[in-house]
């Protein structure tokens, strides 16, 4: 029996629970376990991409006039990539409230040799507002015309603003006069202006 509890000490079978307490193995360490820090994201700036957009020369002031293509339906590219037919666009200046009619194609009115493609980061939101028609009757050429929403021009505050630009010498890609549009005049609000960066394929109303 000796025998028996020498061996089976030995091997921790007959031990008192303190004892076989003590010889236990443990995975964690017998003092209080220490916190681990929290762990925290790299702080990850955005990054900005320059993307193709039509510089275009205000006709008055010579400021620039930056429209993304991909929001003017790629107007002014291949024929496999554009969403909407239009040889010219119409758009407002910024700088100093003229609207405008601008090209990128040879021949078409508001065409100029310094108007181009240049890279540059995507500020605004760029809609197409209207598709608006010229003084002859059997002209089919609409003008589809453009603006870029910011923090001071708004959809809400577009009818404010809109009469007080200058709507001289807007005219359709082959030159027709191109009045300011009735809804200026309306009461209600107009429509809201598309997309084309998330658009299909237009046509002209």
């Amino acid at each position: 029996m000796n025998i028996l509890r020498a061996f089976g000490e030995q091997i921790g079978i007959f031990t008192s629970p303190d004892r076989s307490r003590e010889k236990q193995l443990t995975l964690v360490g017998s003092g209080p376990a220490s916190a681990a820090p929290p762990l925290t994201a790299p702080d990850v700036e955005p990054i900005e991409i320059e993307i193709p957009h039509c510089c275009f020369y205000c006709s008055w002031c010579e400021s620039p006039i930056l429209l993304p293509h991909d929001s003017l339906g790629f107007a002014f590219g291949g024929p496999q990539i554009r969403k909407i037919e239009a040889r010219s666009i119409g758009t407002i200046c910024a700088s100093c409230g003229h609207v405008g009619t601008y090209s990128l194609f040879r021949g078409c009115q508001g065409h100029s040799t310094r108007h181009k493609f240049v890279p540059s980061l995507l500020t605004g939101r760029t809609v197409l507002l209207d598709w608006l028609p010229c003084e002859e009757e059997t002209c089919v050429f609409k003008l589809p015309f453009f603006v870029t929403f910011d923090e001071d021009l708004t959809e809400q505050n577009l009818k404010e603003w809109a009469p007080k630009w200058l709507w001289n010498d807007l005219t359709c890609s082959v030159g027709h006069t191109v009045q300011p549009p009735r809804w200026l005049f309306e009461m209600r609000p107009h429509r809201a202006g598309l997309d084309l960066a998330r658009a299909g394929v237009q046509r002209p109303r």
